[in-house]
């Protein structure tokens, strides 16, 4: 595939760590992510829709999906830390109910900044019914921090450092030279953003689990485009709610 001067052109715009003083992003909580969706992929350039197509056949090609943990597995115990780098443990995370594990690519991808919005949206009503919401991304430094403030976020935002739970979920694949040949062209540096050499990303995945740590849902989509609805997860939360105890 080719990178060519259309890649200057790119919907994609990153969140950069800031000055405090930086105006926050404003959010839209009133469509639904497949609405959003449709409207983004209105906005890809040339080379935009070359790359996605690429990135998502090659996910499909290669099945990296059939990695991924899948429902009645036991999801694995991690310990991370947030935004503020405060480290929290998956086991206290699931304290006091059913865990929703969202895994993201980072604050440069629209589709990411989507999702987070609206699981912002609906956040009040995962835990009406005893549930804690937490997200993952690689990226590391004050990305996390600059991307809760800049979405007006209210969530735990956990750094993958070093890939390690993405892997353990079966849901991270390395980049391919010629999707890293076109986030390069766009002036993106996973490196530096991931603290890491590897440039490595995991394919969007939600997860809700329950109090045991028995994985009871399971949303792996290799379409970074396509991302599991709030009411969904919401759906699966009662559903686990109705069964327990």
């Amino acid at each position: 595939m080719s990178t060519r001067g259309a890649l200057t052109a790119s919907h994609f715009q990153p969140i950069d760590p800031q000055p405090d003083d930086t105006k926050p992003m404003l959010n839209q909580t009133n469509k639904t992510l497949a609405r959003i969706r449709t409207e983004l992929l209105t906005t890809f350039s040339a080379a935009d829709w070359e790359s996605y197509n690429y990135l998502v056949r090659w996910l499909q090609e290669t099945d990296v999906a059939s990695h991924a943990l899948k429902v009645g597995d036991h999801a694995p115990n991690f310990l991370l830390p947030d935004s503020d780098g405060r480290l929290h443990s998956s086991e206290e995370l699931r304290r006091k109910g059913p865990l929703v594990l969202s895994f993201f690519r980072g604050g440069w991808c629209p589709f990411c900044t989507a999702e987070l919005c609206a699981l912002q949206a609906a956040k009040d009503e995962f835990e009406s019914v005893g549930a804690t919401l937490a997200v993952v991304t690689p990226e590391t430094r004050d990305f996390p921090r600059q991307l809760k403030r800049s979405l007006r976020l209210d969530l735990t935002v956990l750094s993958d450092v070093d890939y390690g739970v993405a892997m353990s979920y079966g849901v991270l694949f390395r980049v391919p030279d010629e999707i890293k040949a076109h986030y390069t062209g766009l002036g993106f540096d996973f490196g530096a953003r991931h603290g890491s050499p590897e440039w490595m990303l995991p394919i969007p995945a939600t997860y809700v689990i329950d109090a045991e740590g028995r994985i009871r849902s399971a949303f792996v989509e290799p379409d970074f485009t396509i991302r599991e609805e709030p009411a969904q997860i919401l759906a699966s939360l009662r559903q686990v709610a109705s069964t327990s105890g």
